[in-house]
């Protein structure tokens, strides 16, 4: 029961795509059918004898049944397919909408030989410390610092040390108090800064500056906040991605408190992208955590 439950709330959140779709198998049947009745005339399919209202009841009959069949096709067609291209920009690059685990290196073409560069939303003093605290273990933030710690490459000061260093050449938009920000790093930048962090041959995280905390450090974020952050995300990928790809999750949706849903966040990015695609100079993915399919949907674009 939990299972169609699902199915069901899945085939509502992508009605749109489906009912789209539908019309569209409809369209060519019908336009098949007007077509092969220029060579092969069908109507000696009816009964000479038959009235108009008879006539008309098994025309209602036959577009019931290949609407439904349409149906039918759409719906297993959009329940199924796991990945959007969403446009090309002009510069020949595609945005793909797509669910899966964005740590995956299979989220990107295998010419790429797995090499990607992914995007991770963070405060923007770039703190290290995971203690539930000042970052919770929850949040990708806190995730992805946890994964990098138990490699026993980074622990909570070296990276904090990389991290600094990367923005080493970008002047802080404020040095914080004590009282203002009681732990953590007090040198906040702007929304949107990146610092860069190499791990390896094929990964590079982009760790994007979104939230700002207060005295109880609370985060949050203002739409504004998002928005330029994705500006400066986008400008900053054209000159530093290198041509690899970039893979972003859905920001500003947790505890960086944007006040956005996970429909209006991708709604948000896609939109960013499609005003600069003139200067995107990689493949952009987006991934919807693959257990978010009843909650997100990536054909209603």
């Amino acid at each position: 029961m939990k299972k169609l439950m699902r199915i069901i709330k899945r085939i509502w959140l992508n009605k749109s795509a489906i009912y789209r779709k539908t019309c569209f198998y409809v369209g060519v049947a019908f336009t098949l059918w007007g077509f092969v009745s220029l060579f092969s005339p069908l109507d000696g399919i009816l009964d000479s004898s038959a009235t108009f209202g008879c006539k008309l009841m098994i025309g209602l009959l036959v577009l019931i049944i290949v609407a439904g069949i349409s149906f039918i096709i759409s719906t297993f067609e959009v329940l199924n397919a796991n990945e959007n291209i969403v446009f090309t920009s002009k510069t020949g690059h595609k945005v793909v909408v797509q669910y899966g685990d964005m740590y995956s290196p299979d989220i990107v073409e295998k010419g790429y030989n797995g090499r990607r560069n992914i995007v991770i939303s963070v405060n923007r003093c770039f703190d290290t410390i995971v203690d539930d605290n000042l970052i919770s273990r929850t949040t990708q933030h806190g995730r992805i610092m946890r994964a990098l710690y138990n490699t026993n490459e980074f622990d909570e000061n070296s990276l904090n040390a990389a991290l600094q260093q990367s923005l080493s050449n970008i002047k802080p938009e404020v040095h914080l108090s004590k009282d203002e920000k009681p732990k953590g790093n007090r040198k906040r930048y702007s929304c949107g800064t990146v610092a860069e962090l190499n791990v390896s041959n094929t990964l590079t995280y982009f760790f994007l500056g979104l939230s700002k905390f207060d005295n109880q450090l609370a985060a949050s974020t203002t739409k504004a906040e998002y928005v330029l952050a994705l500006q400066n995300l986008i400008e900053f990928c054209n000159v530093r991605s290198h041509g690899y790809p970039v893979i972003l999750p859905l920001m500003g949706t947790g505890l960086s408190r944007a006040n956005i849903s996970h429909e209006e966040a991708l709604s948000y990015m896609v939109s960013a992208l499609h005003m600069n695609n003139e200067i995107i100079n990689c493949d952009f993915h987006i991934v919807v955590w693959k257990g978010m399919k009843d909650k997100v949907s990536i054909k209603n674009l």
